[in-house]
C-alpha cells in the first residue's frame, strides 16, 4: 500500500515525460498496448498502436503502467467505442471492475485531479 501512495504522489512529475502505457486483453488472449490518453473514475481513454482489432462492447482485462519501475495496476473494463486515429486507434473504456483494485483506481485518480 505505500508503494502505491509514493507512485501516486510523484505521479504528476513522471506524467510529463514518461506515458502511462497499457495492455487490453480480450477473451481469447489477444493483448493490444497503447498509451492512457484521459483517465477517470470511471474509464479511460487509450491510444493504441498496432493492435488487433478491438471490439466495441466487448469485456477486456487491463493492466497501466505508471512508470517503468513501478509495479503494474489491473482492472476490468467494458470497450465503449474505438476509431481509427491516424496510425493508431483510440477506445474508451468503461470500468468494470470492483473491490481492491477499484479501491486503487480511485486513490489514484483522486490523486491526479
Amino acid at each position: 500500500m505505500q508503494a502505491l501512495a509514493m507512485e501516486i504522489e510523484s505521479f504528476d512529475e513522471r506524467r510529463q515525460c514518461e506515458p502511462t502505457r497499457v495492455w487490453i486483453e480480450s477473451g481469447d488472449g489477444s493483448i493490444a498496448r497503447g498509451v492512457m490518453e484521459v483517465l477517470s473514475a470511471d474509464g479511460a481513454c487509450v491510444r493504441v498502436v498496432g493492435a488487433d482489432p478491438i471490439v466495441p462492447g466487448s469485456e477486456v482485462a487491463v493492466r497501466m503502467a505508471l512508470s517503468r519501475s513501478a509495479p503494474t495496476l489491473g482492472a476490468r473494463a467494458r470497450i465503449l467505442w474505438v476509431r481509427s486515429a491516424g496510425e493508431s486507434v483510440e477506445c474508451e473504456l468503461e470500468w468494470t471492475h470492483s473491490g481492491a483494485e477499484r479501491e486503487q483506481l480511485a486513490r489514484l485518480v483522486a490523486a491526479l485531479g
